[in-house]
């Protein structure tokens, strides 16, 4: 059984690489944003971009924690209630994360961005989506990629 002590100490670990997470959650979005601001020749995104919100869920359980450890009373009348208010922040999570890597493409999409389908990158669990201001570009982009890399 881990010491009282110890779970602050490791929820702590946890809430400062859960706002990294969300830190660099909102760089890769904003560079997104700011590629397009700049009329940059390519822009590479992820399809899973929008999962950086899931760093706002620890935290949040920290503060449950708090409040468990203040108010344990208050807890144990109202269970039922938390659990589904836990469920029910799970889904809004993994749902916003789906609206917000859609909305971000739409944007890139309506900014003028041609998707070039040949050059998108297939990760492990996810795509890197590449849009390119033109055809040349996205040729190149073909050409770069059939290359053989050296390591």
């Amino acid at each position: 059984m881990m010491s009282k002590k110890k779970a602050h100490i490791f929820l702590i670990f946890f809430d400062i690489f859960s706002v990294i997470c969300l830190w660099a959650g909102y760089k890769l979005i904003n560079q997104v944003f700011v590629d397009i601001a700049h009329s940059a020749g390519a822009i590479e995104f992820n399809n899973r971009v929008g999962f950086f919100c899931f760093g706002a869920l620890m935290p949040l359980v920290h503060l449950f924690a708090i409040y468990e450890y203040f108010w344990p009373k208050t807890i144990e009348k109202r269970m039922a209630l938390f659990n589904w208010s836990a469920f029910v922040l799970l889904i809004v999570l993994f749902a916003s994360s789906f609206f917000i890597s859609a909305r971000v493409r739409t944007y890139v999409e309506r900014a003028g961005y041609l998707h070039c389908t040949q050059a998108d990158r297939q990760l492990s669990f996810s795509t890197g989506f590449v849009y390119t201001k033109d055809e040349t570009i996205c040729s190149q982009l073909i050409e770069e990629k059939r290359k053989p890399r050296r390591y």
